[in-house]
C-alpha cells in the first residue's frame, strides 16, 4: 500500500508539472496571423466553428463542454474582433448560426499549423511507438477523467 501511495503521489506531481506547462503555454494570447490577440478559449472556439461551419451556440457549447453563457461571451468578443459572424437560419429567424470570416479562417489555419508542429515533436519523440503511446494516453486520460468525475460526485455528497 505504501508503494502504491508513493506511485500515486508521483503521478499527481507529474500531472501538476504538465498542467503548469500547459497553463504557461496558454497564458499569453497569440495573434495566429489575425492581427488581433486571441486567448486559448477564443482560438479553440474558432477551431470548433471552423470544423463545424454553421453550428449554433447550443451545439457549440455542448461540443466544447462549457456553458452557453461562456460560449456567447466568447462569440461576442470574436464578432467584435472581426473573426466570427452570426447568421440567421432561413427556416427560423431565432436560430443563429456561426461562421468564420476571412481573418477567422486565417487564425483557424495557423492554429492547425501550431498543432501540427506540436504533433511533429510528439511523433519525433515517440518514433515507432507513436500509435501505441497515443492509444495508451487516450485510455489513461479517459480513466483519469472518470476518476475525477467520480471524486467530484463523492465530494458533492459530503
Amino acid at each position: 500500500m505504501k508503494d502504491e501511495l508513493k506511485a500515486f503521489e508521483k503521478i499527481m506531481d507529474l500531472l501538476d508539472q504538465v498542467m503548469a506547462k500547459m497553463g504557461a503555454m496558454h497564458l499569453s494570447p497569440h495573434d495566429f496571423g489575425t492581427s488581433v490577440l486571441l486567448y486559448r478559449a477564443e482560438i479553440h472556439t474558432i477551431r470548433a466553428i471552423g470544423e463545424n461551419t454553421g453550428i449554433n451556440v447550443t451545439r457549440l457549447a455542448e461540443d466544447m463542454g462549457v456553458t452557453k453563457g461562456a460560449v456567447s461571451q466568447t462569440i461576442t468578443k470574436l464578432v467584435r474582433k472581426g473573426l466570427v459572424r452570426r447568421t440567421f437560419a432561413e427556416y427560423d429567424a431565432k436560430e443563429v448560426h456561426l461562421e468564420l470570416t476571412e481573418p477567422g479562417w486565417i487564425g483557424f489555419h495557423n492554429h492547425q499549423q501550431f498543432h501540427m508542429k506540436m504533433f511533429d515533436t510528439v511523433r519525433e519523440y515517440f518514433g515507432d511507438e507513436l500509435e501505441t503511446k497515443i492509444e495508451m494516453f487516450i485510455t489513461v486520460m479517459k480513466d483519469l477523467n472518470g476518476i475525477l468525475t467520480k471524486y467530484e460526485e463523492e465530494e458533492k455528497k459530503s
